[in-house]
């Protein structure tokens, strides 16, 4: 087995991702997404987060696939397969350079988008979010866009997340089964990611010896996340998650473009 210190950076960061999906059922790759892509470079990194999910998503799967709703999963499996296969196409046609940037620039617009929804209307407008407003055409228009375009996102790059997330957030409203919804789509769509880039020879040495280094801190996270989910104010975690995401998503899409110019 050989050694890097990347390893290392990756697999610490991996614990604070999977801190939050044990939270929330969503987030591991896409907190993770721009230090492990700017370390390991695409061709391992994207492989990688696919993966190193896997053995979780499995557990909490069998764990909770009783409290799972599944006419919502069905929906979300049925809008996203086009996408999917669209975007495992595209991570074989672009640069490695030009995914980042676009890794960076997702993850950047998602944080953004979020931080004024979480933190600026609340804390700074005095503007708490309307409960029972109606639910016009736009807005549905809107969260079926994102779910396709997550799709994509996840075909290519393995950070759907917070794209579908925007969709069932609205569609499943009680804590745990949302999380647990989550879970079962990722299971699902990772699957089929991780297979794919087995069929396409991603699957190398260099990347089982990160993940053997990756597994272990990533159970830490997963589990202390596990653990505090009925502990943590929903709305607090929330905005620390996507201050975290702003910081890494606009670092690796500066550091890109950067690169390119």
């Amino acid at each position: 087995m050989s050694f890097n210190i990347d390893f290392i950076l990756v697999g610490l960061m991996q614990i604070v991702g999977f801190f939050v999906q044990g939270c929330t059922g969503f987030g591991c790759t896409v907190i993770a997404a721009s230090v492990t892509n700017g370390l390991l470079g695409t061709a391992v990194g994207v492989p990688y987060g696919t993966v190193i999910t896997l053995p979780f998503l499995y557990f909490l799967a069998v764990k909770t696939w009783r409290d799972v709703s599944w006419i919502d999963l069905g929906k979300i499996i049925a809008l996203c397969v086009p996408g999917i296969l669209i975007g495992n196409y595209l991570f074989y046609t672009i640069s490695p350079n030009t995914a980042k940037i676009c890794i960076g620039a997702m993850v950047t617009a998602i944080a953004v988008m979020n931080i004024y929804k979480h933190i600026v209307n609340p804390l700074v407008f005095k503007k708490p979010e309307v409960v029972n407003a109606p639910d016009t055409l736009a807005k549905k228009s809107f969260r079926y866009g994102c779910l396709m375009l997550g799709g994509i996102v996840h075909g290519a790059f393995t950070i759907g997340g917070p794209l579908i997330t925007v969709y069932t957030i609205e569609a499943v409203k009680e804590k745990e089964k949302f999380r647990n919804t989550m879970n079962m789509v990722w299971v699902i769509l990772n699957t089929w990611n991780a297979f794919n880039q087995y069929r396409n020879g991603a699957w190398t040495p260099h990347l089982g010896n990160a993940l053997a280094i990756g597994f272990p801190m990533a159970a830490v996270g997963f589990f202390l996340g596990m653990a505090f989910l009925q502990r943590i104010q929903r709305e607090t975690f929330l905005r620390i998650v996507y201050c975290v995401l702003l910081f890494v998503g606009g670092n690796m899409l500066i550091t890109s473009l950067m690169a390119v110019m």
